[in-house]
């Protein structure tokens, strides 16, 4: 399920945690908050509970309801288990549009398409519908991304101070000081392409915040200026937040700065990172190339342990110890270039803010050079005194400077997988569309909830659930179509670019294969792979009056608890078809605290869940292509919020041990409860202010993540065994974990 698209009302994991202070842990438009060292106070208020065990068992009492008999039922969980451990395996490193592991994806679903007999030709003898997809920016013409400062008073010119370090680079002493690319300056896709010259002035943080009686540009020439700002904006007037730090404001924001700047008069903008930034940057990295060498370590380790005759073992074990040792000595070339403090070309966007407003990010040693040159002191002391007086440090450098960027967008070519099963009789040029995703999100980057995490976002749930779904369905939709003297049309699509905004049912609707007017529904399966509770939504119900008897209809074979929602509207790839006139219908388990995240693992789906709701598509997709009256069109809200799992909760506020606490020995650290919510399940289990909570049915406790991962992968109204101290004195309760009454 896209991330980009979905409306920032939604709040994702909203009760999840709270701190004391009710800061709610939300997913909105960007990414997650996630627990960090130290002490932590929690309400323990709720979890998505999602598990599923890698054989494809499921806790709890589910009704296995199906339409199909035991050893059919048993062939599709076989089937299911096959395709989702290899679209979610590793070696398909999270199917990243334009990604080799995309491809094999795509080569995998063509490959059962045809197994299955679907008609495959369709785009020059395959079934690929190429399309060119946007994933971010490149430079472009190397003698067309220039920058270079020139002194206007001798004094500007004048040779810097002997103070820098050894491995500091050096800084600009000619008259004329010509920028390195990459090194010293790097265009950046927020700005235009375009070449300007003028005055180079330094307008500290780039803020106009006439409330706070703070402005940057006040009494500064910036109009046909080459304007230097700093990131960020000055700590003192920040806003303070509920914890009591510093909250950016919108004058933090780079599209602010930019507009600020461009309303002043300026050219061009040179951004200068924030020294804070780059140490996180260069750590970030640092705690890369340290997991990296890790993997060298247990290779080397394996290599070791292998028999003599182990030769092609051995072999592939030496080639994956190169390409992590190549790309380890990447990693530390990046470390050191860090330093400068430069942005990645599309770090804050890849469209300009401002028409023919060129945007650089500047190396924080070159600005502070020239700054020292004009002003005699370094960017470091005036960002300081900044900082501490809330007094504006602006100066029109001795300086003129020139500057042309030119950046292209990075394009890549990427394929909707298309199967068609041809129709029969008078029924024969009429459309049903089975659709699901099969692209992710990588590595992780922006698409990710795992803030600066590198690493493999299997996307099991998002969305090779969906993707097997569809595939299982396939061949029970033609056997069930083999007996009908006439039936409609069935396409099968798996799209790409869904998770960058729906581009590939996008692409399908402006290019379709066969006409839309004929197309009467479609079936779009995202994110099918988390069940529990019997508990399956849909919508779409309301976007033909015959929907909802249809799906119940076909519920009764297989007996969900439907929750269905009415809008045919919502982040995934069925909105494309539905702003279409076309009817649709979306099979969702709900969002859980795994979501694009790199903890989307085939081993939490529900494969008896899919292989249900394999056969309710099947037994709906069936009736669509057999029916003689086509569905009719109606008119939904755009008003859809993405629903939840449903969240049990325990009731109990939290914080994290410290070394003050007292501690039984052998003994796991625990968490320790400083409020208990009244009428819930801790206070129905006996639990007081200032236990010690050490144990979850056994399981030690470390921490309150360890707690919340506890609870997720438990049923509501099971009994949880709680060991928790009191006093010195070991209790052990027992909780019945229930949703709460708003759920």
């Amino acid at each position: 399920m896209t991330k980009q698209t979905r409306p920032a009302s939604i709040e994702y994991f909203s009760s999840f945690v709270e701190t004391a202070d009710r800061q709610v842990a939300t997913r909105k438009s960007g990414p997650g908050s996630g627990f960090k060292p130290g002490i932590r106070v929690a309400a323990f208020v709720g979890g998505l509970l999602a598990f599923a065990a890698a054989s494809g068992s499921w806790l709890g009492a589910e009704e296995l309801r199906s339409s199909l008999d035991s050893q059919t039922f048993q062939g599709v969980l076989a089937r299911l288990r096959s395709d989702i451990d290899y679209l979610a395996s590793d070696e398909l490193a999270g199917r990243h549009v334009g990604s080799e592991g995309l491809e094999k994806a795509a080569r995998y679903i063509q490959e059962s398409f045809s197994r299955s007999g679907l008609q495959t030709d369709l785009y020059e003898q395959a079934p690929f519908q190429k399309l060119e997809i946007v994933i971010g920016s490149l430079l472009g013409d190397p003698a067309k991304n220039r920058f270079s400062i020139e002194p206007t008073t001798p004094a500007a010119s004048a040779p810097a101070a002997a103070t820098k370090a050894v491995d500091e680079p050096a800084p600009p002493q000619t008259a004329r000081w010509d920028g390195v690319v990459d090194e010293d300056f790097r265009p950046l896709a927020i700005g235009s392409n375009a070449q300007v010259s003028g005055p180079l002035v330094f307008a500290g943080y780039g803020v106009t915040e006439p409330e706070r009686n703070y402005d940057d540009y006040a009494n500064l020439p910036a109009r046909g200026a080459i304007v230097m700002v700093l990131r960020k904006e000055p700590r003192r007037t920040a806003a303070v937040g509920a914890t009591g730090r510093p909250r950016e404001s919108r004058h933090a924001f780079f599209e602010t700065k930019i507009r600020s700047a461009a309303a002043q008069g300026a050219v061009a903008v040179c951004l200068i990172n924030d020294s804070q930034s780059i140490a996180q940057s260069r750590q970030a990295i640092e705690s890369r190339i340290e997991g990296e060498m890790k993997k060298v370590d247990g290779l080397n380790e394996k290599i070791r342990s292998l028999p003599a005759e182990a030769n092609n073992v051995r072999e592939q074990l030496e080639k994956n110890r190169k390409d992590i040792e190549s790309m380890v000595e990447s990693l530390r070339g990046e470390r050191d270039r860090t330093a400068a403090g430069l942005l990645e070309i599309a770090s804050a966007g890849n469209r300009p803010f401002v028409d023919g407003i060129p945007v650089i990010s500047i190396s924080r040693d070159v600005a502070s050079e020239w700054i020292r040159r004009s002003s005699g002191k370094t960017l470091d002391q005036i960002q300081a005194e900044i900082d501490e007086t809330t007094k504006p440090q602006s100066v029109a450098l001795a300086a003129r400077a020139e500057l042309q960027s030119d950046v292209t967008e990075a394009v890549v070519n990427s394929s909707n997988v298309i199967g068609v099963l041809p129709g029969r009789g008078r029924l024969a040029e009429q459309t049903v569309i089975v659709g699901a995703h099969y692209d992710h999100v990588g590595m992780g980057g922006p698409g990710s909830l795992a803030p600066g995490t590198v690493a493999i976002h299997n996307g099991a749930d998002d969305n090779a659930s969906g993707t097997s779904v569809m595939l299982a369905s396939v061949d029970r939709i033609i056997a069930d179509l083999a007996g009908k003297e006439e039936h409609r049309r069935v396409v099968f699509i798996a799209f790409t670019g869904e998770e960058r905004g729906l581009l590939g049912s996008a692409h399908y609707v402006k290019n379709p294969r066969f006409p839309l007017e004929s197309t009467v529904a479609m079936i779009n399966l995202d994110m099918v792979g988390r069940l529990r509770d019997n508990d399956l939504t849909v919508y779409g119900t309301g976007t033909s009056p015959s929907f909802e008897e249809l799906l119940d209809r076909a519920n009764q074979k297989t007996g969900f608890s439907l929750f269905k929602v009415p809008s045919g509207y919502g982040p995934s790839d069925h909105q494309s078809f539905y702003e279409r006139n076309i009817p649709v219908l979306f099979f969702f388990t709900g969002l859980h605290a795994d979501y694009h995240r790199p903890s989307d693992k085939p081993d939490k789906v529900n494969l008896t869940g899919m292989a249900r709701i394999a056969d309710l598509t099947t037994l709906v997709t069936t009736e669509l292509a057999t029916a003689l009256t086509p569905p009719a069109y109606a008119a939904t809200t755009r008003d859809v919020r993405i629903r939840q799992q449903p969240k049990p909760y325990l009731g109990v506020v939290l914080r994290e041990v410290t070394d003050q606490d007292p501690r039984e020995a052998e003994t796991p650290q625990g968490v320790i409860a400083t409020g208990i919510t009244p009428q819930s399940p801790a206070e129905a289990a006996g639990v007081m202010v200032g236990d010690r909570l050490t144990r979850i049915d056994g399981v030690g406790i470390t921490s309150i993540p360890d707690l919340i991962e506890m609870i997720e992968i438990r049923e509501t109204d099971v009994p949880v065994r709680i060991e928790l101290w009191r006093q010195g004195t070991r209790i052990e309760a027992t909780a019945t974990l229930r949703l709460r009454e708003d759920e």
